[in-house]
């Protein structure tokens, strides 16, 4: 089984028996028409031939439901054709009737953990050799003469949480719209990174430039 970034995308492919795609963070409901986000999940579905997607938490927008979240949701099952699975996030709230979930504790495929991030992974995920993580949507702010941009990034390091050391990687969303946090600036949300120093993990945009520790950004 081996883990994959997708290059310029928000995602990972994990390739088995069953190519699983990973992403995090679509936010559904969070702006007027959805169907960039839906599309660009579908084409990206297609181009790496996936037979199941797996969403890190926060599929939609709202904590709670929205008629407009629901029919956006229905869609996003519709138009992908293939398994979905969500690992409930926070925002995540009344989606169970419409789509596979899994717990805010995350799941374990193998040897890989997969959370949203604002729930403590479970025993069994923690015992994994790569823990998945979202919620944080992790860029990172590059200076100019006028302040600056962000750019999402990914963040990967080691950290030891319970007794367990595990290799962490941090999704950037998946919704370029959404809100980001610049890791160079101030600490991202989630409960792991209240366990694990951050700065000491590497960052990497989206493709493929790696841009070093984040304590030297």
């Amino acid at each position: 089984m081996r883990l994959l970034r997708v290059t310029n995308e928000a995602a990972l492919l994990l390739e088995g028996r069953t190519r699983r795609l990973i992403v995090a963070d679509l936010h559904l409901g969070l702006f007027i028409d959805d169907r960039i986000v839906v599309e660009s999940l579908k084409r990206l579905v297609e181009r790496v031939e996936a037979d199941e997607v797996i969403v890190a938490g926060d599929v939609k927008h709202d904590i709670g439901m929205r008629m407009r979240e629901r029919k956006a949701v229905e869609e996003l099952v519709r138009a992908i054709e293939i398994p979905l699975l969500v690992v409930k996030g926070n925002h995540d709230g009344g989606i169970d009737d419409i789509v596979e979930t899994a717990s805010p504790h995350g799941i374990r495929v193998g040897k890989v953990g997969i959370i949203h991030g604002h729930a403590l992974p479970n025993d069994e995920v923690l015992q994994a050799d790569v823990l998945i993580v979202g919620h944080a949507h992790p860029a990172v702010l590059i200076r100019d003469e006028v302040g600056g941009v962000k750019k999402r990034i990914w963040l990967e390091g080691r950290a030891e949480i319970d007794d367990e050391e595990i290799e962490i990687i941090v999704m950037p969303a998946f919704n370029d719209l959404c809100a980001s946090t610049a890791v160079n600036i101030e600490r991202p949300a989630g409960v792991i990174f209240r366990r694990w120093d951050y700065r000491k993990a590497e960052a990497m945009l989206l493709d493929g430039t790696l841009l070093g520790r984040v304590e030297m950004l």
